[in-house]
Order: structure tokens, then sequence, then C-alpha cells
């Protein structure tokens, strides 16, 4: 993609060494990239940021009319439901993929590369995709498909090659199996991914009472006991993380009231709900999670600062002891304090995300996607991490696109549908069926 140099060895395309100096080497050269992250500007339109960089012109003044239905036309070809002229920052996170999928079709690529393309896209989306990516393939356009979803691959590859720890571990072509992935990507027979943590359940920590938010969060009511955890499914856009949020103080509630112990309180903001021991692991770990500018140290020291203050200054030796100590706990690699959290794997990122809040005694703690763009390896490593949480009497909020996590890791399950909780199941009638049945 161009994005990094290459110490050694060569690119080739069409049968020619290439030099990928910069992105924009590698468009000239036809590959065009997905990124895992979205690459989109907010305060544009969906057409601009499609054509940003590439933009229609007669004259030197752009040519929005041929712009808006070109972008049309690629909008219905996704089957994408967006208009042009709508601003990127009004978007659901699906949507923003849709969108970097067509600023890839616009170039007509030779090669287009995507990074965990269906990792929040719901399975009517994720069929979706996979016809399009039919249709390129069908029209000589080569795919590399990068996802941690391994049950996608057989429908969608025609060989696989697995990577670990920055090594081609191997390629497999014709018929290939999740398990036989697995065991490639980890190393060794991953048995047990749901770690079986025995958990006493206490009193109600947590109780949500008829709360409403803005015009699509409507009428949520639930408890969630000490040690519990209580996982949330449903479609994506169906307003799991506006839930979390209104709890958490991020978006002002409507109406409904919101209890901690027993005690009714107003959560008016992030900090108003840490204070009282309400924290969350967001979604978009990147953007809201962390400061990727920062080291591993500085991040999970950042949000108990004052508690390593000695008088005016701030205890060194203290926040390395802390960081040393999360590195340990939670296997985070490399195993090194003072690398910048943007130079680490999405997996590791995620343990620093969640190595932010573990010193500090809470009533709940919300997990948003806890395993988005995470390997089998890792996933495994964070949800015994949640186990052990909820193990110390912690509540847990789980919410997540993946039905086997939930099913594995939740006690019970409340599926939410357009804004609104549509059913909840307890443990021994959870399955994936008996979930999409409340989703849709």
């Amino acid at each position: 993609a161009g994005v990094h140099r290459p110490d050694s060895g060569s690119i080739l395309i069409d049968g020619r060494e290439v030099a990928l100096k910069t992105p924009k080497d590698a468009f000239d050269s036809g590959v065009s990239t997905i990124h895992q992250e979205f690459n989109l500007v907010p305060f544009l339109d969906v057409a601009a940021n499609i054509f940003l960089g590439n933009e229609n012109t007669t004259g030197g003044v752009l040519n929005k009319k041929e712009m808006y239905d070109r972008t049309q036309e690629l909008l219905d070809r996704v089957g994408a439901d967006i208009k042009p002229n709508t601003l990127v920052k009004k978007l659901g996170v699906a949507e923003k993929q849709m969108v970097e999928i067509c600023k890839a079709l616009s170039i007509h690529s030779k090669i287009i590369i995507m990074d965990e393309p269906t990792a929040v896209l719901s399975s009517k989306e994720i069929d979706k995709l996979f016809a399009v990516i039919e249709s390129v393939k069908a029209q000589g356009i080569s795919v590399i498909y990068i996802s941690h979803r391994l049950e996608e691959l057989p429908r969608i590859a025609d060989r696989v090659s697995v990577l670990r720890d920055g090594h081609m571990i191997g390629e497999v072509e014709g018929e290939f199996t999740k398990d036989r992935i697995t065991k490639m990507m980890i190393g060794r027979d991953l048995t047990e991914q749901f770690p079986n943590v025995e958990r006493e359940l206490g009193g109600v920590v947590l109780k949500v009472d008829h709360l409403n938010s803005g015009a699509f969060l409507k009428d949520i009511s639930f408890e969630l006991r000490a040690g519990e955890i209580l996982g949330f499914s449903g479609l994506v856009g169906a307003g799991r993380t506006e839930m979390a949020r209104a709890i958490m103080g991020l978006d002002k509630k409507d109406s409904g009231d919101i209890y901690l112990n027993g005690e009714k309180v107003e959560l008016k903001s992030a900090l108003s709900a840490k204070k009282r021991g309400v924290v969350m692991v967001p979604e978009e770990r990147k953007s809201e999670g962390l400061v990727l500018t920062m080291s591993v140290k500085e991040n999970v020291s950042l949000t108990y600062l004052p508690s390593f203050a000695k008088g005016p200054a701030i205890s060194g030796k203290e926040v390395d002891d802390r960081a040393d100590d999360v590195i340990d706990r939670l296997s985070i690699r490399p195993a090194d304090r003072n690398i910048k959290t943007v130079n680490m794997s999405g997996g590791n990122q995620q343990k620093v995300a969640i190595g932010k809040w573990i010193y500090k005694d809470h009533s709940v703690m919300i997990f948003d996607e806890p395993t988005r763009g995470v390997d089998v390896g890792a996933k495994a490593e964070i949800y015994k991490i949640i186990a052990g949480i909820a193990k110390k009497g912690v509540g847990i909020i789980m919410i997540s696109s993946d039905l086997p996590e939930i099913i594995g890791m939740s006690d019970r399950v409340i599926v939410m549908k357009e804004g609104r909780i549509s059913g909840e199941l307890k443990k021994d009638v959870l399955s994936e069926h008996a979930v999409m049945q409340l989703a849709f």
C-alpha cells in the first residue's frame, strides 16, 4: 500500500518490479487499500470522499454533477442506501465501510487490499460485500483479503496464507478448515477458547429503568449483577453502543433512571461515571480508547494520573512499575513500556485500552466490541482478562457482533432491535438461531 518502505525484498505488479514509496505510488500502480481504520474526511460529503485526490474537473472547476452521478452508480453497485451528498460524519460505521469500498472501486484498481472489511458489518451487509468481491474478481481484479473471521475464508478465499509474529507460516489451497487455520495461527490447538471461570453472582450493581435517548433509543430497562457478564447482541445499528453511551453520560438521556448499588445517580459525563465506578472500553479504540502518539506507560497511567503525584511532580518510578505490571498481567507484546501504541498490533492495543482500568475497583465495566480486529490467539487472552475482572465481582456489559463470542462469554444475553430491547436469553437457551430470531 506504500505506507511503509520495505527494508529488503521486491514487489512485482504484472511481472514488473515497482517501488511503492508512498500511497500515491501504490495508487498510480493500481493498488487500492481499504484500511481497517477508516480514512475518511467527516466534514466532506460521500462523493467528495470517494473522489478525494481524483476529482472530476471541467476547466479547473469541480464537476459535481458528474461526481454525484458516478458516486450513485458505485453506491448502487454495492447495494448501499446512501445519498452522494450526505456528510460522512452523519453515517454509521457500516455505511462508512461501504464508502471505503466505493473509493477502491472508483479508481479501476488492479489489486484491492481489504483489511478486516466485515468487522463492523451485519450478515446481510457481508453478503452484499461478498457479491461485490465476486463481481470485481470476474472483471480480473485481484483481492487480498485480510480477516480474523475464519468462518468467512471458505466462502471467499481461493487460497489462504497464514502469518504469525511477522513470519509466513504457510499456505493452504483448496480444502481448508477453521481448525487447521487456527492451529497455524497460534501454533497450538485451541481447545478452550472461552474460559470456564467459576463466578458467584452478587446483588444488582446497575439498574437501568425506562431509559430514552434521542430519537432512537427507546424504553431500555435491565439489571446487571455483581460478577455477571451480560451480553448485548443485535444487528449493526440496533442501538447497543448508543445505550452504553447514554449510561456513561456521553450522550444525553431524555428520560429514565439509572441506579448504582441501589442509589439513583445522574451520570452526565464520562468523568462523573468514572467517579461512580462505571468505565467503558469503547469500540473505536484508536480514536476514543487510546492516545496513539503516547507510549504504553503513558496510556495506562493517564486515567489515574493524580495517584502518581509526589507533591507537584509525577513519580516516574511508580508510573514505570504500573506499566510493567500491566504488561506482565495482560501479556502485552512487545513487553516495552516505552513503545508508542500506534506501532502495536490491534490485539495489544486493545489490551492497553483495558489495562488503563484494571487498578481501581469498579462496579461496572462496559466492553464495546472488545475483540474487533483481533486475532484468535489474542481473543482468547482478552476473554480470560474479562472473565478475571468479572470474578472479582465487577458487573460486565459486553457488546459484540460476534455471535460465538457473545454466546460463549455471557451469562445471559439481551438482544436489541431498532433502539429497543427485543428479548432476553438465559444461558440454557442461548444459541445463534435464538439470538438472530430476536435480532431480525
